[in-house]
């Protein structure tokens, strides 16, 4: 699917609709995705820019990312995949109790899903956990869902 567009010839996908929940609770957005563009370049190997997919302050922040590269396994489909971590520095919280407040370490632990479907549309899941440094305690959970198109731009 992906691997008959030459490597000069990229495939930029816009996404167009966003869907997000807090703590699973359904928000208005907490960033601006819609509108965002990522890109995928083809050939022998292909590779998406950003890695990430989606920009964001938290993306500047990346340590220990990994991905899953482009899966082109089914002709239909292309599936990538992608965790990172990102620092986010002393974090404090008061007690729910009235009593004193704890701080520590956090981070966000971020993973994400992509299908892009026969070179046209797509679907974006992702997940940031905001975690205690040592990861053991999420304080809260931001649910991403994007759908979009995909355009060869030659």
């Amino acid at each position: 699917m992906l691997a008959d567009l030459p490597p000069s010839i990229p495939l930029v996908c816009t996404i167009q609709t966003v869907e997000t929940s807090w703590s699973h609770q359904p928000i208005a957005g907490i960033r601006e995705l819609k509108h965002q563009q990522f890109v995928v370049r083809g050939g022998s190997d292909p590779v998406i820019e950003p890695r990430t997919v989606v920009d964001s302050r938290i993306t500047t922040l990346v340590d220990r990312f990994s991905s899953s590269g482009v899966d082109r396994s089914d002709p239909l489909k292309a599936t990538y995949q992608w965790t990172f971590t990102a620092p986010l520095g002393l974090l404090e919280w008061s007690d729910s109790n009235g009593g004193e407040g704890s701080s520590s370490e956090s981070m966000v632990i971020v993973s994400g899903a992509l299908t892009i479907h026969n070179r046209a549309t797509f679907e974006l899941n992702q997940q940031s956990r905001l975690t205690e440094a040592n990861g053991t305690r999420t304080l809260n959970t931001l649910q991403e869902s994007a759908k979009g198109r995909c355009l060869n731009q030659g």
